[in-house]
């Protein structure tokens, strides 16, 4: 289960694509009570297969189930066997089954019989572990779980029996003790308190990838409009929090209505998790009780999970293909909200810098291979380079056209699996061209392009100038087809003049007509473009300590005991976040520093601490003793921490970070923190916590993406980038909303 995401179990990873047509639908009609404080559930599930499906296996089928509970049938001629299970030695790879602890069954039905019960029993508890693989946004996870904090249950684990990859629809009556509620996908139609239990009964006729339920003692809030109903189940009862979630469930939903079109449920709730998590489901989401109350969630993190309702949860994604719901969910919330906010352009930059700080060579890869996130690199490729491609395929067809192509998609896909061919065919249907050459560079190739530009000069011509550049793909292989956005600034304008040019050689000899002198040269000035950035474009950032392969960590030899422990402790922490090797040293051990590696140096007393004073020379920064100056802006030494980064001087393809604290029980709080703040150049907290108080990121001095143009007399002087046009969002919140916020 990944962060902000559709809940993906291993067992929809596999699955095969399937036309959810009603014939070859599974239908569950159960009967579920739950005992919390004993761990256990009690089934009698009515079981309804397709007859395509039951004829072309001759009336025998397999299905998985939790191990332990075994199913029995009491429908006359049904018979239920448990299958061996193949010897652990002999298997190629670790199978499904190991990771939920399922058991096989073999089903055998009498001639023509589709309808048939299973009932079985017994506990599910699979405790939280850490994820596999972790880093800055993972949470624990379990495949299954009943408590007394709380019940878990999905596809993953196997408490309904999985009949492989086969859409299901389903009527759950569920019985719980008294103050516990249960929610799950689809419409709640009864709901009743009586001889001491919680009894509701939910309701899916919408095709499912699998079936939830989630349970706990909450006080249930909601709200009806438009037809729907905005639902918040809360751990702890609190009624303006609920509020403020209702009320923006509303209207994110009227507005991706209205983007993209009818909502495919008839409800969509909050539910508070007993731990930290940020999963999406089909018409809910499960979040934890930190996250829900971040004050940034409402309008980030909460939106991205209502629009997978229609992207992953209303259609749903072929995995075999590549997942493209992760991007275009996050293009049209997280990008959307920020391009409302007039800081699009920022958002694009930090996806961009993200794939040049993490993804190596090594660690790229096509779009049709991502499946879910769970490194930083597979976030970047997956969620980043998507989100971009998306962009770029927007401004190739215009806001109007590319709207059309999303409602497209959605309306021929509704509730069955797509690939990202099923939204090329529905963008190439809308632009009345085959947009085959506009996809297959991005989603079927690896890696990105990477741009210079040089050479710019400028002459009379007319009443105007000529101004004229080089233009290059510098990266490996072959060149990409782009529609380079271009800035000039000119003489007495305040606005640039802008245009866009095709670029799909390696090298393009611009040449630009203008009405005035010009002053600067910018290309791609609001990256728009997915590529891979030059170094001098982007600032130093906590990204690039994270995504680096080698990497140092120096500790102070003369910091005192305890502080000295802590910092070795918190190197150790840090390796967990780190995709690359970490070797960790004293200053002592060391008579300088290697040029080959990023570099952390821990601790106001670290030797070292004089080589990160001269790498900021370029900045507004003073170290002292007792006290960092950055700009205006000071922080003592006393009770807080401090975070610097910087290019090596001697290898500005590497980073050098200083990181020094006060005391020591402020570190294991800022090594947990750190990850969240990776596309900071500089970061100050304050106290044990210990809390934010500074962040920034170091300016742009010399982006090689800006050139000045040389005067007739071949002096360069230098100018500030006019104002370039305003951009209009994609789609606009509610005005309620936008007042709120």
């Amino acid at each position: 289960m990944k962060p902000f995401l559709k809940w993906l179990s291993l067992a929809v990873l596999i699955l095969l694509p399937f036309p959810l047509c009603a014939q070859e639908m599974i239908r569950h009609e159960m009967q579920i009570a739950i005992q919390p404080n004993r761990h256990e559930l009690k089934v009698e599930d009515t079981i309804t297969l397709p007859e395509a499906r039951v004829r072309a296996e001759g009336g025998k089928l397999t299905f998985s189930l939790h191990d332990g509970l075994e199913p029995i049938s009491p429908t006359e001629g049904v018979k239920i066997i448990r299958l061996k299970e193949p010897d652990p030695d002999d298997r190629d790879e670790p199978s499904l089954d190991d990771a939920i602890r399922s058991a096989r069954y073999a089903l055998t039905l009498p001639a023509g019989k589709l309808v048939f019960v299973i009932r079985y029993q017994g506990r599910i508890d699979h405790p939280l572990k850490p994820e596999r693989e972790v880093y800055a946004r993972s949470f624990s996870e379990t495949p299954g779980l009943i408590a007394l904090d709380g019940i878990v249950l999905s596809g993953s684990t196997h408490w309904y029996p999985w009949f492989n990859d086969d859409p299901v629809t389903f009527t759950m009556d569920l019985r719980l003790p008294e103050h516990w509620e249960a929610v799950s996908q689809g419409e709640r139609s009864r709901h009743e308190r009586k001889d001491g239990l919680v009894e509701s009964r939910w309701e899916s006729p919408e095709p499912q990838d699998e079936i939830y339920i989630v349970g706990g003692r909450f006080t249930e809030y909601q709200r009806a409009a438009n037809g729907l109903q905005a639902m918040a189940f809360l751990r702890t009862p609190d009624e303006t929090l609920a509020s403020r979630y209702l009320d923006a469930t509303v209207r994110y939903l009227e507005m991706y209505d209205k983007l993209i079109g009818p909502y495919p449920y008839k409800k969509f709730a909050l539910v508070e998790n007993f731990w930290e998590t940020g999963y999406g489901m089909p018409s809910f989401t499960l979040l934890g009780p930190a996250v829900i109350r971040l004050p940034f969630i409402l309008h980030s993190s909460y939106p991205h999970e209502i629009l997978h309702n229609w992207w992953g949860n209303g259609v749903y994604v072929d995995y075999s293909t590549g997942n493209w719901s992760e991007g275009l969910t996050a293009y049209l919330a997280d990008h959307l909200i920020q391009e409302q906010r007039g800081a699009g352009a920022d958002y694009r930059r930090a996806t961009l810098q993200k794939y040049t700080d993490t993804v190596a060579a090594g660690k790229d890869f096509p779009l049709t291979e991502f499946r879910a996130r769970h490194s930083q690199a597979t976030e970047a490729v997956g969620y980043g380079k998507t989100l971009m491609f998306f962009h770029m395929l927007r401004l190739e067809l215009g806001d109007e056209t590319f709207v059309q192509g999303l409602q497209k998609f959605y309306r021929e896909n509704k509730f069955r699996r797509a690939t990202f061919a099923d939204l090329q065919n529905a963008f190439s249907g809308v632009a009345g061209r085959d947009l085959k050459n506009e996809f297959d560079p991005w989603v079927n190739r690896i890696g990105a392009p990477s741009l210079a530009v040089s050479n710019a000069k400028m002459q009379a011509l007319g009443k105007g100038y000529l101004l004229t550049a080089l233009i290059e793909q510098t990266q490996p292989g072959p060149a990409y087809r782009l529609r380079v956005p271009v800035a000039v600034t000119l003489e007495g304008r305040e606005q640039a003049y802008q245009t866009t040019v095709i670029l799909d050689t390696k090298r393009l000899n611009l040449e630009l007509a203008l009405p005035a002198r010009p002053l600067r040269l910018d290309m791609d000035p609001e990256f728009d473009l997915f590529r891979r950035l030059d170094r001098n474009e982007i600032p130093p950032a906590l990204t690039q300590m994270f995504g680096a392969e080698k990497v140092l960590i120096v500790i102070p030899s003369a910091a005192v005991d305890a502080l000295r422990e802590a910092y070795r402790k918190l190197a150790e922490s840090l390796k967990q976040f780190q995709s690359g090797s970490i070797e960790i040293k004293s200053d002592s051990e060391l008579s300088k520093l290697p040029d080959d590696r990023v570099v952390w140096l821990f601790g106001w007393e670290n030797r070292f601490r004089p080589q990160i004073v001269e790498a900021l020379a370029g900045n507004d920064v003073a170290i002292d003793p007792a006290v960092l100056r950055i700009g205006r802006t000071e922080i003592v030494r006393e009770g807080h921490s401090i975070v610097l980064t910087a290019r090596r001087p001697m290898n500005p393809a590497h980073t050098i970070a200083w990181l020094a604290a006060d005391h020591a029980a402020a570190l294991p709080g800022l090594g947990r923190k750190l990850p969240h703040y990776g596309k900071y150049s500089y970061l100050g907290f304050e106290g044990d916590e210990p809390s934010n108080v500074v962040k920034g990121e170091w300016p742009v001095i010399q982006s090689p993406m800006s050139v000045l143009v040389p005067r007739e007399d071949g002096s360069l002087v230098k100018e500030s980038a006019s104002t370039l046009a305003r951009r209009q969002a994609l789609a606009a919140l509610p005005a309620q909303d936008r007042k709120e916020r």
